[in-house]
Formats: structure tokens, sequence, C-alpha cells
């Protein structure tokens, strides 16, 4: 019989959220959201990333992602770019205060991870990416 407290989707998502907030409180210390975070990640790993591409990334609409971009944009951490190519192609650039932010929270998101994965061998992580990514391809191909 189905017990929705046994359902893996149920398991990882009451997971994901749990996981998501302990980070969400670390970088707060810092005065920067988790959202905010992910995109300078993505911006300063992604040399000249468009709106666009960020957005898929960070698995948002582009609207929401404009809305973040204009709050990182008045904050002075990225500025945009038209495209040479085409004009309608917002291209987004970390300054250097955005930069100098994107690799302190590195450092704080690396220390999440260590504490997260503290005592867990390295083999048995290894499985659990294993078994996630089969469980998304088989969402994709089912």
């Amino acid at each position: 019989m189905f017990n929705i407290d046994d359902c893996i989707a149920m398991i990882t998502c009451r997971s994901a959220k749990k996981l998501a907030a302990c980070l969400e409180k670390r970088l707060n210390y810092y005065n920067i959201t988790r959202t905010q975070w992910i995109a300078l990640y993505y911006i300063s790993t992604n040399k000249m990333i468009t709106q666009r591409q960020l957005a898929d990334k960070m698995s948002l609409r582009e609207p929401t992602v404009v809305r973040l971009l204009d709050k990182m944009e008045s904050f002075g951490w990225i500025i945009r770019l038209n495209s040479e190519d085409d004009k309608r192609i917002k291209l987004l650039i970390l300054t250097d205060k955005g930069q100098k932010i994107a690799t302190k929270m590195l450092d704080v998101a690396e220390k999440f991870r260590n504490d997260v994965i503290k005592d867990i061998p390295p083999e048995d992580l290894d499985t659990y990416n294993s078994v996630l990514n089969k469980m998304l391809s088989n969402i994709k191909n089912g």
C-alpha cells in the first residue's frame, strides 16, 4: 500500500527544503539570499552568460530572473550588456564587487557542503548521486 511518508519524491523534496533553508540561513548572515548566490555562482563560472541561459541553469522563468538581476544590478554586483550580435540578448558580467561576494560565498557554500557530508563515505555519496541521476533519467524517459 502506498505511504506518502515513504515516497522517494516526498523524502527528496523534504530533504531539499531543509538543506536549502540551512544554506539560506548561513548566506543571510552575509545579507545575501541563496537565489542571489546561485546567480552569482553561475555568472562567475560561465563567462558571458545570457539572462536566458541563467534562467535555464537556475530552473527559473526568465521574468523571475530579470527581477533578480534588477536587484543585483542595483547592489552593484552585475552589469548587463547588449550582445553585439543581437541587441535583445543581455549578457551578464560580474563587477569587482560581485566577484568578491561570489568568492566569499563560495567559501560559505563549501563549508556548508563539508558540514552536510561529514562522516559520509565518498562511495556512499557516489551512490547517492548515481541513484538520483538515474531517477531523473527515468522521469525524462517515462
